[in-house]
């Protein structure tokens, strides 16, 4: 687990992963490095959970 609660992104949900996005960011204004680069980690994850879903669908 990270600090925004989500995983590796293999077993998550796009809308999981796209609440961890949200509570991520929620309130910031002022970004470091680190919490770029989670935040970098985390839409990856999030990308990959819909790309997921989407071939499931197709």
């Amino acid at each position: 687990m990270t600090t925004t609660g989500g995983c590796c992104g293999r077993c998550v949900s796009a809308a999981a992963a796209n609440a961890a996005i949200r509570r991520h960011g929620a309130g910031r204004t002022v970004w470091t490095p680190e919490a770029l680069a989670e935040l970098d980690r985390v839409r990856a994850a999030w990308r990959e959970a819909v790309a997921r879903e989407l071939t499931a669908a197709a």
